[in-house]
């Protein structure tokens, strides 16, 4: 149990920093033209991110590291689409409830992605 909770702060604190921390206006937009090199870089953050914390903990708790490895990428590429969904087809404007919504729709799909991620790494 204490690997599944090592492993879902990590990620947390991850999801912190790529998204509120280094993530930069350009991504933030262009995240909503597909394939955009920019937007995808943001996605390549939280990959590379995702990335030094499985290796990080790898030295305090047991991991299959090329499991976590295809993980981390399987989850970046949901993690792009996630993003290129809510800003391609959701609401721009900050002062309505339905951004906030969707808002917090796609943070919620991103935890239910680490979730997962973790389950399939504490098995």
């Amino acid at each position: 149990m204490t690997a599944f909770f090592l492993l879902l702060i990590g990620l947390q604190i991850k999801h912190y920093y790529a998204d509120f921390v280094i993530q930069t206006y350009q991504q933030t937009v262009r995240k909503g033209i597909y394939r955009d090199l920019v937007g995808i870089s943001h996605s390549m953050d939280h990959i590379l991110a995702r990335l030094v914390i499985l290796f990080v903990l790898s030295f305090v708790i047991p991991l299959n590291l090329q499991l976590g490895v295809l993980l981390c990428v399987l989850e970046g590429i949901i993690h792009y689409h996630i993003d290129y969904a809510k800003v391609k087809f959701g609401c721009k404007d900050i002062t309505k409830p339905l951004f906030w919504n969707q808002f917090g729709l796609d943070q919620l799909a991103h935890q239910l992605t680490y979730i997962g991620m973790v389950y399939v790494l504490t098995l």
